[in-house]
């Protein structure tokens, strides 16, 4: 850029990863991240807090339950792994850093797995509620491309760290250059598509709206107004 900004260092690939971005602006890159953390985990919590009381389909094997504990702890790990990793960024605590991106990446995919396995039990659990099948294959699909991807990152990363040259020559630096990218490609792909997991969880928490007090409220009032012109 024209004044010199962002400044990424000379062993990246042509392809930046996310990490190098958020090390060019750490202050951007943690606020980011805190964000996600404050959204993520809390939506995660109340999910199991409706479920305990009823105001979403409710557990009925203690195996749901354990499900939905575990997609919770996870679910914290991996928050724990988001602000390691955007607090030591990869320039200067490289180890660090990238301890941080896996424990996300490992702390997320199981907690999306045990939420993915609740709502498959509760689809089984609750046939009247048709959605919950619905809901259950597009959670199922949306968690298991992060996985793929978060395995061909890993992949490829190893090949060369990251780096678009070979520290035993193991690889040229053509072979090193590309590996690299690809793998900032997949971290990329990971990003992306962690979205369409958020907005999962947000399908799981719409209904919760009916059970609300206000929505009883209004539903009651409608129906003594419609029973009242009736007679």
């Amino acid at each position: 850029m024209k004044d010199g900004r962002p400044k990424y260092r000379p062993t990246q690939a042509s392809v930046a990863f996310i990490s190098s971005v958020g090390a060019a602006y750490p202050a951007l890159f943690i606020c980011i991240c805190v964000s996600v953390v404050l959204l993520y985990f809390p939506s995660v919590c109340v999910i199991r807090f409706l479920r305990h009381n009823n105001r979403l389909p409710g557990t009925v094997q203690r195996k749901e339950k354990v499900y939905g504990w575990l997609a919770i702890g996870f679910c914290g790990m991996g928050c724990i792994g988001l602000l390691v990793l955007a607090i030591w960024d990869c320039f200067d605590y490289t180890k660090v850093h990238w301890y941080g991106t896996f424990l996300f990446i490992i702390g997320v995919s199981l907690s999306s797995i045990f939420q993915t396995a609740e709502v498959w039990c509760f689809k089984k659990e609750h046939p009247d509620r048709k959605r919950l099948k619905r809901n259950g294959i597009f959670k199922l699909s949306v968690v298991v491309l992060p996985i793929i991807l978060a395995c061909a990152f890993g992949g490829f990363y190893s090949m060369c760290n990251g780096n678009p040259t070979s520290e035993d020559n193991e690889y040229t630096p053509e072979q090193c250059e590309r590996y690299s990218s690809t793998a900032a490609i997949m971290e990329w792909s990971i990003a992306f598509s962690l979205n369409l997991y958020f907005i999962t969880l947000v399908i799981d928490l719409w209904p919760s709206r009916r059970t609300s007090k206000r929505y009883v409220s209004k539903d009651e009032a409608e129906e003594k107004e419609s029973t009242s012109a009736a007679v």
